[in-house]
């Protein structure tokens, strides 16, 4: 195995230099690429991403992992799954992320929103932030503190928010309002130097519960689950997201900051849901199986499972998003386009005539694993960290494409379990897992039929054989090949028990 690029040491001279652009990566948790009107959703209304996309520019082919802890393993490491992601909730001691590198190049690095990587202060900031605010498995450095407010639902009356060590003391009561806060304050306190904020957000993980901007719906507090808000939890991203672009416009930094919007995933798939949401077409499950997706349209109401779990719910739903190309249900934790296909869009209001005369939409590919390099040279440094990706840097300054070829995912499942890998390479069109199964995700993005090698044309046949090799470079594995798994299960160490004998003299 082998890296396909690895970034030597060396800071420039010019790394100091003024003109260095501040970043700003925003992630949404669990929003697909269908769901922003500029990527032709239907349904919701994203004005602020809309305008950031047309002054800016989108990405039609940017691709994550299926589940929220590899793909933020992936973004911030630039490395491939199956070098470093021990398992959910983890990010390995001793890697090196995109806050190690721009805190090396000068930058002020802040990380807010939903961290889920391993809570404890030190180990936070030893990944290379200077400050944070955070939640989801993020402990206070005093065990005995509390939090100042508690409600069931996830995000109301909620203040389990860690700041720099300490609860995060607000008059916000919204959980995503109040890591918003922070981020925009960060903005608003940076003047000496250039900084980066990586804000991966709360919203719109279920339980789909109202925003604050909801016309109707319980804020008490109270535990909450209704695909019918999973709109308002969209539009409350868009929201949250122009509080950030407001934050740069009033301290004058807006011109010279490079900001990107993704997902870190699909859409989610059904959840436990209080009540059935007969407003809005969705799918849903009887037998508890989050990705069964039977169809109810609007007016119609779900049938309630077969077995309810004490506290869960008696319904099992899921949102489906009209869009210009059809209708999609979420489709978080699978390999599918729609499983991995995530929203991106960048606005640098200081290439924006580059833009106007070049386009606002491309079709290059982006792997998750670009982030990295992409960052990196957007502040003009470089590092020792050997990476996976490929940056696209050249585009977001009127420069042309990246040089990317193909996009791969390596996938684990929920844990770390080698006999549940799987790999898949593809090239938009194409796609070739690591069993073989070879697809055309133009005319099945479902994956439905997989193509017979006979019955494939030329242009097939050579589209075959190119991902065959490049996943034989990458993989040093010749397709078809049943495991994929490098992992290899750490020694259980056991822990020698006291004794209570004293010991003799």
């Amino acid at each position: 195995m082998k890296f396909l690029f690895t970034v030597c040491c060396l800071i420039s001279l010019s790394a100091f230099a003024d003109d260095r652009p501040n970043i700003v990566l925003i992630m949404a948790d669990d929003m697909g690429r269908e769901t922003v009107g500029a990527h032709g959703a239907l349904d919701y209304k994203t004005p602020v991403l809309d305008k950031m996309a047309g002054e800016g520019m989108k990405f039609n082919h940017c691709y994550s992992l299926p589940l929220c802890t590899p793909s933020r393993v992936k973004i911030m490491t630039g490395k491939y799954s199956f070098r470093n992601y021990e398992g959910f909730g983890g990010l390995p001691q001793g890697e090196k992320t995109f806050g190690h590198a721009l805190q090396k190049a000068g930058y002020e690095t802040c990380v807010v929103g939903k961290w889920q990587l391993g809570g404890k202060h030190e180990q936070i900031l030893g990944f290379g932030w200077d400050e944070y605010c955070l939640c989801n498995g993020v402990t206070p450095k005093d065990p005995k503190a509390k939090p100042l407010r508690q409600g069931k639902e996830r995000y109301w009356y909620n203040s389990k928010i860690i700041a720099n060590g300490k609860y995060y003391e607000t008059d916000e009561i919204y959980g995503p309002d109040m890591v918003n806060e922070y981020a925009c304050d960060f903005i608003k306190r940076q003047k000496d130097k250039p900084f980066f904020l990586y804000y991966p957000m709360i919203l719109p993980h279920s339980p789909w519960a109202p925003t604050p901007l909801s016309e109707s719906g319980d804020k008490s507090g109270k535990k909450i689950c209704e695909v019918r808000y999973f709109k308002d939890n969209i539009e409350y991203i868009d929201h949250l997201v122009g509080n950030v672009l407001k934050a740069l416009e009033e301290s004058g930094q807006r011109e010279n900051t490079v900001v990107m919007f993704t997902g870190d995933n699909g859409t989610g798939y059904a959840a436990y849901c209080n009540d059935s949401s007969t407003e809005t077409k969705r799918f849903y499950s009887v037998n508890g199986d989050k990705h069964e997706e039977l169809i109810a349209e609007a007016g119609e109401k779900s049938p309630k499972l077969k077995n309810t779990k004490p506290g869960k719910g008696e319904y099992m739903e899921g949102p489906v998003t009209r869009t210009s190309y059809g209708d999609v249900p979420g489709r978080k934790d699978t390999m599918l386009r729609d499983g991995t296909g995530v929203p991106m869009i960048v606005d640098w209001p200081k290439y924006r005539e580059q833009y106007n005369e070049q386009g606002h939409s491309w079709d290059d590919l982006i792997d998750f694993s670009d982030f990295f390099a992409t960052i990196t040279e957007l502040a003009d440094t470089k590092v020792a960290y050997p990476v996976d990706g490929i940056s696209f840097a050249p585009r977001l300054r009127g420069e042309g494409k990246n040089d990317r070829q193909f996009v791969f995912c390596h996938y684990w499942d929920f844990g770390r379990r080698a006999e549940g890998a799987r790999d898949s390479i593809h090239d938009q069109r194409w796609k070739i897992y690591n069993d073989g199964s070879f697809f055309d995700m133009k005319n099945d993005p479902d994956e439905k039929q997989a193509l017979k090698v006979e019955d494939l044309n030329e242009q097939g046949i050579m589209a075959r054989g190119r991902l065959m090799a490049s996943y034989h470079e990458l993989r040093a594995m010749t397709l078809p090949v049943a495991k994929v798994s490098d992992f290899k299960k750490p020694p259980v160490v056991k822990k020698k028990k006291k004794s209570n004998k004293k010991k003799q003299k």
